[in-house]
């Protein structure tokens, strides 16, 4: 009965080594990092607050190793125009921004870079947002919000200004304010979304939009506000214009 047990004992020892043999896979080594930069004006994009309307994409570049590679989980842009992540493989990859995840056009192509072990290379592109909506400026004393909006003249992509409710206002009552925070529509009781439409013969002069606050049946003191436009070419995705405070 002794020996039947150390047969057993020794069988579960060697199984639980070959398990944890299998364990033992190389760790990622490496990163990359970067800034998606405005093509037309040099400067920052105005984006999803929340990150959810630009993508960069990765895939391996090695065709021996690799001749059908499926590419990593997508980097995710924050609202400043940066990714990241530190955890990859040194590898040599290609990397382009994800046609059709932001508000914008890439007009260039994907960018090969090969990264050695513990190095992060900064890799930065340059997009064309299809549409600018410059700064608020709001008036709660006629419940209105004046902009301009223009359009990109680097952008290809025929983009108009030709479905209905194309335009959103938003207001929250702290700086992140996106159409995925400000979620509350007309009928709303906390209404901190308003649609309207606008169309290409507002496009380079001043817009007012009448916006009623009193609506809202929020209290008085300090909110965010911003504008945010979507063209027949934006792929679903909304160009914003800056945040602005403004006390009610």
């Amino acid at each position: 009965m002794k020996t039947i047990q150390s047969i057993l004992l020794l069988g579960f020892a060697l199984l639980l080594f070959a398990g944890c043999a299998k364990d033992n896979y190389a760790a990622p080594d490496a990163g990359i990092n970067g800034t998606l930069i405005d093509a037309q004006t040099g400067g920052s994009l105005e984006l999803s607050e929340t990150g959810l309307n630009s993508n960069v994409r990765m895939i391996v570049n090695d065709p021996a190793k690799y001749p059908a590679p499926s590419p990593l989980p997508d980097l995710v842009v924050k609202s400043d125009g940066t990714y990241a992540n530190s955890r990859i493989f040194s590898e040599s990859y290609k990397v382009f921004p994800l046609a059709r995840s932001g508000p914008w056009q890439y007009l260039g192509d994907s960018t090969k870079v090969t990264i050695g072990q513990g190095q992060n290379p900064t890799v930065n592109f340059k997009v064309a947002p299809y549409f600018y909506i410059s700064t608020p400026t709001v008036s709660t004393a006629d419940s209105s919000v004046t902009f301009t909006i223009t359009k990109s003249t680097v952008a290809t992509i025929t983009n108009n200004l030709s479905a209905t409710n194309n335009l959103l206002i938003l207001i929250n009552n702290y700086n992140i304010v996106d159409e995925a925070i400000c979620t509350n529509t007309q009928g709303k009781y906390y209404q901190n979304q308003w649609q309207t439409t606008v169309t290409n013969a507002s496009l380079n002069t001043p817009f007012k939009a009448n916006y009623s606050f009193s609506a809202m049946h929020l209290p008085h003191g300090t909110y965010y506000l911003r504008v945010a436009v979507i063209g027949s070419g934006s792929s679903g995705k909304y160009n914003y214009s800056p945040v602005v405070k403004i006390t009610l």
